[in-house]
């Protein structure tokens, strides 16, 4: 089997692409090793010079394409994770039917996954992982990953669904509740299968409530309480469907009556 001089940074002459790949690839599952204080640990830069290697070398070959793949795992396990999401689309792009597509695809939403933010800050790279795990759930069924990637589409959802609210929330502090409404309204309507439905529910029904929209906050609180007994919003709902009973919008001001005789014409 070949053998890499781990002592080397520089890549030896003369290997051919699949002792070049290999090389790489023995560099990249060697162990760590030593401590940290006193070892960097994998030496990433010269794996990725082995790899860049293979592909400049020996562009035709089997080995080169799958140097361009690894280059992607590369950057994930440095933590690299938008340069990975890089590396991991061209590689689709360039050979869409490898059979390694379908990790690619998988790796590729991870990369996404692994940069979500607080639900306060751009929900970009929320809505790429969830694109390229539902890409990869509907093209790859009877992939053992799927699993993973579904757990991983509900905590998108639910992500995405926490922004809604937290916009909504915002909205209501400065009491425009008709842009708040709008807000948890998405939830009820788009991600209606996530945990903060009964949340977005009560706060949808609280927010027609202070608009006067008491017919509109009735029928989102009461399907609230049934459809969501045992949840903490349930009693709250209750609660504000007691507080709100019996009221009706207020009528609409009559406009003015001009009593002067008005001039008569002709």
């Amino acid at each position: 089997m070949f053998v890499v001089n781990c002592g080397s940074r520089s890549v030896p002459k003369g290997l051919n692409d699949q002792e070049l790949y290999e090389g790489a690839l023995e560099r990249m599952n060697a162990d760590d090793g030593g401590f940290p204080w006193i070892f960097n640990g994998k030496d990433y830069d010269t794996i990725l010079k082995y790899l860049k290697e293979v592909q400049l070398r020996y562009t035709y070959s089997p080995y080169a394409t799958l140097a361009e793949l690894r280059t992607g795992d590369v950057f994930f396990e440095k933590g690299e994770y938008e340069q990975a999401a890089i590396e991991y689309e061209e590689f689709l792009k360039r050979h869409p039917g490898h059979e390694e597509a379908s990790y690619a695809t998988y790796q590729l939403g991870r990369s996404y996954y692994r940069q979500i933010s607080s639900p306060d800050r751009d929900p970009t790279n929320t809505r790429e992982a969830l694109k390229w795990f539902n890409i990869f759930v509907e093209k790859y069924p009877g992939s053992p990953l799927v699993a993973k990637a579904q757990q991983r589409i509900t905590k998108c959802r639910q992500r995405l669904a926490k922004r809604e609210i937290y916009i909504g929330n915002f909205y209501n502090k400065r009491k425009n509740y008709k842009a708040a409404a709008n807000r948890y309204n998405t939830v009820v309507q788009d991600y209606s299968d996530t945990k903060q439905m009964p949340e977005a529910m009560y706060l949808l029904g609280r927010a027609y409530a202070k608009q006067d929209e008491y017919d509109l906050a009735r029928v989102t609180l009461t399907q609230l309480v049934q459809n969501y007994p045992d949840q903490k919003y349930a009693g709250k709902a209750s609660s504000l469907l007691h507080d709100i009973e019996g009221k009706t919008p207020l009528p609409p001001e009559e406009p003015e009556q001009n009593n002067e005789e008005q001039p008569s014409q002709g």
